[in-house]
């Protein structure tokens, strides 16, 4: 047993902890992010903007595949925590084996349904005739590994639930390290342009994934398990895996749907501000990754200490981490304000891209003090097992509030109301998150009065039953 990731969860300082376990995950996700931005780069070395398009409208479809995936890695990942935290080892065990082996058998499912009606989907995305060739020829790569990109991301979140966020982060740098060198071999000197910038990103993962299994798991240096002897397909685990794994999932794929909504929007347009939404979505990218990350690597803390009943840290963890994400967020918005039109430039030399994505960029970057707070009460939910709010959390973002805004804005203020339909969509989910907050912490306030209160009669019990054993 790894009890040094033990101390981090149940002693450490708050704030320590969280830089613990946060830093290491915050640059394993900017390390996602540079799997996209090296694709879209070396695209845009070829100084074609409907090649840009065409990766920028499939990455939706990408990130759809990691959502899935996160069905049954944030819900084990979250139930794992709350077992280490009460010391149930087993359990975790039986938990993690029995997610990675449905992982794979729901990722074989995927690869046969989206080869089949590859051409409806990029119907449904909004490819446009100009980019329906490129598109194909990426996604059809991605879909064939979609089995590699779904146990790939499954094994970060089950290291991130156990605080092995180091472990995570150093297969992500050995993979993208891979896809930095390889996408200029398959998209620019082997000539495979956008399917080069697929094949390159599977290699990576591919890697990645033989890393975590032969450096980590097979060594048993874990403290859940892949062994397929733990396999445990009941009931219970699984009601506890899809009551956080499924509202973390929509979250994910709420996501993917706005940017589908929000590429098909932009096609309404043109196909070069299809291109500068979706240069301006990977650099965006990476303010929400480094968000996501804080929030993905305080999610052990949270679930550890409820598990533990240790509510006082609780709170502390989650006020810690609000006021990183809020510095974090307010850095962001006044950096990339200042530098929008020379971080799209380095993706594209295009005039009139970089006019429409520098406008795109400073209007989505306004959300973000808003995206952080939500994102952290939305993971305090899953930590603790509230599948509920957090459900609701994931639909409104980017569904509820998201789409009405997206689609009555445009019509109405045209291409302002276009860019400007995410922060307002933002701001009424950070309020609806923070009601939703005070009610459940009243309710574990509660749930801790009363087992303070069993806790307590109990002891008195046993003395009661000492003094009458007294002669």
């Amino acid at each position: 047993m790894d009890e040094k990731r033990i101390k981090i969860l149940r002693d450490e300082a708050p704030l320590k902890a969280i830089w613990s376990l946060s830093v290491p995950t915050i640059l394993a996700m900017w390390v996602q992010v540079f799997y996209n931005l090296t694709d879209t780069f070396f695209v845009g070395r070829l100084n074609d903007p409907f090649k840009v398009a065409a990766v920028s409208v499939a990455f939706p479809i990408y990130m759809f595949l990691m959502a899935f995936s996160g069905i049954f890695g944030f819900g084990a990942a979250s139930y794992i925590s709350r077992l280490l935290g009460e010391k149930n080892y087993s359990m975790a065990k039986k938990t993690s084996s029995t997610a990675f082996y449905t992982c794979i058998v729901a990722a074989i499912f995927i690869t046969i349904v989206s080869l089949i009606f590859i051409s409806p989907i990029l119907t449904l995305i909004g490819v446009t005739p100009e980019t329906h060739k490129y598109a194909y020829e990426y996604l059809s790569v991605i879909f064939s590994g979609s089995l590699i990109i779904m146990t790939n991301f499954m094994f970060t979140q089950l290291l991130r639930s156990e605080g092995a966020a180091k472990v995570s982060m150093f297969g992500m740098f050995i993979g993208t390290g891979l896809n930095i060198i390889l996408d200029p071999i398959f998209i620019i000197t082997l000539g495979y342009g956008v399917k080069g910038a697929a094949i390159a990103t599977l290699i990576g993962q591919v890697v990645a994934s033989l890393y975590y299994i032969f450096g980590f798991y097979s060594r048993k240096k874990s403290l859940v398990s892949l062994n397929w002897k733990y396999f445990s397909p009941g009931k219970g685990i699984y009601q506890e895996i899809l009551r956080v794994g499924v509202p973390a999932s929509i979250h994910n794929l709420m996501i993917s749907l706005a940017q589908t909504m929000g590429n098909f929007v932009a096609a309404g347009y043109s196909d070069l501000i299809v291109a500068g939404y979706g240069v301006v979505q990977r650099i965006f990218s990476m303010c929400i990754m480094t968000l996501i990350g804080l929030s993905d690597g305080t999610q052990p803390l949270i679930g550890y200490s409820y598990g533990a009943r240790n509510i006082k840290r609780l709170y502390n963890v989650i006020k810690t981490a609000v006021i990183i994400a809020t510095g974090i967020s307010v850095f962001f918005v006044v950096f990339f304000y200042f530098v929008s039109g020379k971080m799209i430039q380095i993706f594209i030399n295009n005039e009139q891209v970089i006019y429409y994505g520098t406008q795109i960029m400073r209007a989505m970057m306004i959300s973000l003090p808003f995206a952080g707070i939500q994102f952290l009460i939305r993971v305090s939910f899953q930590a603790l097992g509230k599948g509920k709010p957090a459900l609701i959390l994931a639909l409104v973002r980017q569904g509820i509030f998201y789409a009405p805004a997206l689609f009555i804005l445009n019509k109405y203020f045209g291409f302002a109301g276009f860019i400007y339909a995410q922060p307002i969509a933002n701001a009424f989910s950070l309020m609806l998150a923070i009601i939703l907050f005070i009610g459940i912490r009243e309710q574990i306030s509660n749930e801790h009065l009363k087992v303070e209160n069993e806790e307590t009669a109990t002891q008195l019990s046993k003395l009661d039953e000492s003094f009458q054993k007294c002669p």
